[in-house]
C-alpha cells in the first residue's frame, strides 16, 4: 500500500489517483482533486512561512493524507476501509451529487 512521507509525495500520489480516475471515468477522483488543491495550498503556505511551525504542518498534512490513501487503496483492492471512507467511496460510485454529502458525512466521522 502506497503511503507518503512528504507533502510532495502526497501530491504525487493524489495525481496518480486523479489520473487513474480519469482513465476509469470514476467519481473517486473528485475528492482527490479537491484534496490535492488543499494540499498544494498548504505547501505554498509552508513555503511562505504562513504557519508557526511549517515542519509540524507538513507532518499533519502527510498523516491526514495517509489515512485517505490507505482507505483508497483498500477500497481499490476490494478490502474494507473504515466505515466513513467506505460510505464515501460507495456513494461516489453511485451518483455525483452524493459525493458532496458523503464528504460532509466523512468530515463528521472519527477515526
Amino acid at each position: 500500500m502506497k503511503q507518503a512521507n512528504t507533502i510532495d509525495e502526497v501530491i504525487l500520489l493524489l495525481d496518480q489517483i486523479i489520473e487513474k480516475s480519469k482513465i476509469d471515468q470514476s467519481n473517486l477522483g473528485l475528492f482527490a482533486i479537491l484534496y490535492r488543491e488543499v494540499t498544494v495550498r498548504v505547501k505554498e503556505g509552508i513555503l511562505a512561512g504562513s504557519f508557526q511551525n511549517g515542519e509540524r504542518m507538513e507532518k499533519l498534512d502527510v498523516i491526514f493524507a495517509n489515512r485517505y490513501l490507505k482507505a483508497y487503496y483498500q477500497y481499490q483492492a476490494k478490502e474494507k476501509p473504515s466505515e466513513c471512507w467506505a460510505f464515501a467511496f460507495e456513494q461516489a460510485e453511485k451518483f455525483w451529487p452524493i459525493v458532496l454529502r458523503a464528504f460532509i458525512t466523512w468530515n463528521q466521522c472519527t477515526y
